[in-house]
């Protein structure tokens, strides 16, 4: 039996984000992610990002206030790339994915993307 490593559950989502390597000369790049958790995300990206990029990160997700209106509420952290999809740059590959855990992000923050999770899990 396979042991599940992850602290946090991930769910499949679309929530766009905007990051860039905080190395000199590090990309910047809009994505949607194609799941997210509380530790982290994966999505898809048009180059290679080597593994252990650390990277300034946005994430735009709705939330509902105490009225029951959504508003976006913007997350600001840093993450490392934890894992890539091929794992090796290839000029015939116009797509990578890859995976990145949240190192640097607020308890608040992170709360928000838990309730997020929660909200939307209900909905199904």
């Amino acid at each position: 039996m396979i042991r599940e490593r992850r602290k946090h559950p991930r769910a499949t989502l679309e929530v766009p984000i905007h990051a860039e390597g905080l190395s000199a000369g590090g990309k910047a790049f809009k994505a949607t992610t194609v799941n997210l958790s509380a530790g982290g995300f994966y999505c898809k990206v048009p180059f290679y990002v080597p593994v252990l990029t650390k990277l300034r990160i946005s994430i735009a997700i709705p939330i509902r206030d105490a009225a029951g209106k959504d508003e976006e509420h913007i997350i600001a952290c840093e993450g490392m790339v934890v894992r890539i999809v091929p794992e090796k740059p290839d000029e015939k590959t116009a797509t990578y994915e890859i995976g990145c855990f949240f190192s640097e992000i607020d308890d608040y923050d992170r709360l928000m993307i838990e309730q997020y999770l929660a909200e939307r899990a209900l909905q199904r």
